[in-house]
């Protein structure tokens, strides 16, 4: 750090200081300044476990990235109305910080999908809420990059021992990422046994589609899990730079907890707010691309006019139409999906526009929106209701929202699909099905598995390296 931003920062925390003997209480101080050019992802990798947890996040081709280290605070309320207590802790939290610098606050982290379903212990680092004030946190936007250091500062700190300390840790975060060595991929990741549990899952999407043809239902979401163990401990670096490399236009994601990484590659954006605008999508309707351009587009067409997955992304358009309004002054939804493609499967996907009405923040929509039919089902409560009971799996925070918020009150929430957890050498993957009257349990299961493959083949070595993969990881994938 030069001598002048060091400088910068000791004036910040010094004002902070004095507000705080002022007050009789601690402030918040948050300082920015202008970064020079790093790789937010590398940053991320070559520092994820050194400050106890950390984050990554891309959107928009790498234009937007954050890479976050460190907890200044942590707002995690109790489950009940967690998006609107998360809202006003937010509040409050800005209220009492002191300000520095071209950017303002940045909170990022991500919710279970249901806080009253099934736990387990594999989750135990993730809280049903955790949105984080990194301590130290790198911004890229577009050609510019900000630092950004957060700090709690008490009456009568020392203030040079402060921002000591805050210079010790960027450095450290500096010759890390210049000095750390890159991660191999390890070699062998296999599968556990799960022909048993493919048959169970099976029967569970049979008894629900029995229900939904029983009128109980009009849809409900499966999701099913596939533990990977490797040699070693899998690195999320490299993980995440081959998920960057198949999947250029997802939303990529990490959340590192001591030595467990929720990490993942969306295709699906829950909501983006800049500037009172918001954008969203439906996706819902999902088959394989073709091995060649001609089958790939026959594939695509056979989607298009497939009138089961049209019929399951109309109950998504028209339920994130029912969601909105109330929240929008101005709604545009094009009455047609179009096709998206990504590396192993397309979708039916619908852009959704809005202009939000004055007074409304953006974790208000992301209630109203979450779960949406493509991960829940509907009606929602009934489908939350029997996913608690028949599904058997704690999802964590997969399906649920993810992302980031700042100061503005502008932010983007991604819905965490074609994501792992990883801890130590396993690998837990998630992935779900849309069920609805007219699905088949053969084909909803060959459909997880074409969605598994996005993490599955992430986790392979690079095509140099020897790869002795068991046929049990090649047809979990």
């Amino acid at each position: 750090m030069s001598e002048s931003c060091l400088s910068g920062l000791t004036r910040a925390l010094r004002k902070g200081e004095s507000l705080a003997r002022r007050r009789g209480r601690a402030v918040l101080v948050v300082y920015s300044l202008a970064a020079e050019r790093l790789e937010p992802l590398r940053l991320f990798a070559a520092n994820r476990q050194v400050f106890g947890q950390s984050l990554f996040w891309s959107s928009d081709q790498g234009a937007l990235a954050l890479a976050g280290f460190g907890c200044t605070e942590e707002i995690s309320p109790p489950a009940a109305e967690r998006f609107a207590a998360s809202t006003q802790a937010w509040r409050q939290l800005l209220l009492q910080a002191h300000q520095v610098g071209p950017k303002r606050a940045y909170l990022c982290g991500g919710f279970a999908f249901d806080p009253q379903g099934p736990r387990s212990a594999q989750w135990q680092s993730f809280a049903a809420t955790s949105l984080v004030l990194p301590r130290i946190l790198l911004l890229r936007e577009g050609e510019q990059q900000h630092w950004l250091f957060s700090l709690w500062i008490e009456p009568g700190a020392d203030v040079a021992q402060c921002a000591g300390a805050l210079e010790a840790e960027w450095a450290l975060l500096q010759a890390r990422y210049t000095h750390a060595p890159l991660a191999q991929m390890p070699v062998g990741t296999q599968a556990e046994d799960d022909t048993q549990a493919a048959d169970r899952w099976q029967d569970c999407v049979a008894r629900a589609i029995a229900r939904i043809q029983g009128g109980e239902l009009s849809k409900v979401v499966l999701a099913r899990e596939v533990c990977l163990r490797a040699s070693r401990s899998i690195p999320c670096g490299p993980l995440l730079e081959n998920l960057r490399a198949a999947y250029p236009q997802a939303f990529l994601f990490a959340f590192s907890r001591g030595d467990s990484c929720f990490l993942g590659a969306t295709p699906e954006r829950l909501v983006r707010l800049a500037r009172g605008t918001l954008n969203t999508v439906a996706l819902a309707g999902t088959c394989a691309r073709g091995q060649h351009e001609q089958q790939d587009a026959e594939l695509g067409q056979a989607l298009m006019d497939s009138a089961k997955d049209r019929h399951e992304h109309a109950l998504v358009v028209q339920t994130l139409r029912e969601a909105l309004q109330p929240y929008c002054a101005m709604l545009e939804i094009p009455p047609q999906p179009q096709l998206h493609r990504l590396a192993h499967v397309q979708h039916l996907l619908t852009p959704v526009l809005g202009r939000l009405r004055p007074q409304v923040d953006l974790l208000q929509v992301v209630d109203a929106l979450h779960p949406t039919p493509a991960v829940g089902g509907l009606p929602r409560g009934k489908a939350l209701g029997y996913i608690r009971e028949h599904e058997q799996l704690d999802r964590g925070w997969y399906a649920a929202p993810v992302g980031w918020l700042n100061a503005e009150g502008d932010g983007e929430f991604a819905v965490a699909l074609r994501s792992a957890l990883i801890r130590g050498n396993q690998a837990h993957l998630f992935a779900g099905c849309g069920i609805v009257g007219e699905s088949d349990p053969a084909s909803e299961y060959q459909e997880t598995c074409l969605k598994l493959r996005t993490i599955g083949e992430a986790l392979r070595p690079p095509p140099a390296a020897p790869s002795v993969a068991a046929s049990g990881g090649q047809s979990a994938l």
